[in-house]
């Protein structure tokens, strides 16, 4: 790797570093918080990791500013010498900012080389520990890791425990609305047998309470016929059907009603066919009821999940008194709102806030 500067002919190669000792400081700081390498002597090492010559030397993780380029030394006469610098330092940092996200690929491709599932108990533990190394080092250096853990999230050929694991190390990063949607994306293609289940769900229901897009996240569980979270706070088990009504209740229904409905048109499963169809009911719209009264038509359809839609389909003429009564108080826009806020809240009482909030929607629909 040879960096040179053409108006004495001065090598800034690493043999040429000499020439620039005394007017060039080049601010690194190392992934331990180190101290900063304000000569070229001290800057050795750095050149070493970046030609390949010593690929021990921990890779550098900030170029703060090369402040003594241009602060110390005399500027030259010819302007177009000043830009052939200026563009040096821009190729310099362009090459740097490439090696370093090539190098947090490749930690990432090593730190998650298994999936959890597949392990002992022992593994587990050793890989934790190493995840943990990789959580730390993220940790103490945020403006280098966040920007690469967006770019890595999008990449979705990254292992699959990345997928999920990297997006909380994002959010615990980077809380803006901006990641959440990166994260959202990425643990939609995770492995659901890696991830603890009650985690997965309070993560997404999280962040629908933000009111963040959670369509694919949610439907992501339809592929895992036993997923089951348990609240301890309230003894309160959910199953798949209730987990997926949780995870987008809280959120804007335009973004997931209708990839609900395609969905159920084209699902297999009979577990999540019945999900889909509860969670259509709630939906409370004429397109979510003819696509539920559609399938339950449908003689191709498992026999136990056309009844279940024809019990839903039902349900609407067990309308109470009090429910009747206070429909005629409220508009339907603002018992919809009423229910998103109810489902807020992970918990039994919440659970017969949706259902009531659901059949006074009902009742103002008649």
């Amino acid at each position: 790797m040879h960096w040179r500067r053409s108006r004495e002919g001065h090598d800034f190669s690493r043999a040429g570093y000499g020439h620039w000792e005394s007017r060039f400081s080049l601010s690194v700081r190392s992934p331990g918080g180190g101290k900063r390498l304000t000569s070229a002597a001290e800057a050795v090492p750095f050149w070493n990791y970046l030609d390949g010559t010593d690929k021990s030397v921990p890779f550098p993780t900030t170029v703060l500013f090369f402040h003594s380029l241009f602060m110390r030394m005399p500027l030259p006469r010819d302007p177009r010498r000043t830009i052939n610098g200026l563009l040096a330092v821009l190729v310099f940092l362009a090459t740097f900012a490439g090696a370093q996200s090539s190098s947090i690929h490749e930690e990432i491709r090593q730190t998650y080389n298994f999936q959890p599932h597949t392990l002992s108990s022992a593994e587990i533990a050793q890989k934790s520990g190493v995840i943990d190394r990789f959580w730390t080092r993220a940790k103490s250096q945020p403006n280098v890791y966040v920007p690469a853990l967006r770019q890595e999230l999008a990449n979705f050929e990254n292992p699959p425990f990345f997928l999920y694991d990297g997006s909380m190390l994002l959010l615990s990063l980077s809380n803006t609305p901006a990641d959440r949607k990166v994260a959202l994306a990425a643990i939609s293609r995770s492995d659901l047998r890696d991830v603890q289940p009650n985690d997965y769900f309070q993560k997404v229901h999280w962040m629908a309470t933000l009111n963040e897009d959670t369509t694919a996240a949610a439907l992501h569980i339809l592929e895992q016929p036993n997923f089951k979270v348990f609240i301890p706070q309230h003894a309160l088990s959910l199953a798949q059907n209730y987990a997926l009504v949780y995870m987008l209740l809280p959120t804007n229904q335009d973004c997931w009603l209708q990839p609900a409905v395609e969905r159920l048109r084209t699902e297999p499963d009979e577990t999540a066919q019945k999900s889909l169809i509860l969670l259509l009911w709630y939906a409370q719209t004429n397109a979510a009821d003819q696509e539920i009264a559609t399938f339950a038509a449908d003689a191709t359809r498992p026999a136990a999940a056309r009844d279940y839609a024809k019990q839903r389909m039902q349900a609407k003429n067990k309308i109470g008194l009090t429910q009747k009564a206070e429909s005629l108080v409220s508009t339907e826009t603002s018992l919809r709102e009423k229910r998103r806020e109810r489902m807020k809240a992970v918990s039994d009482e919440a659970l017969y806030g949706l259902d009531d909030y659901t059949m006074e929607i009902a009742a103002k629909r008649k």
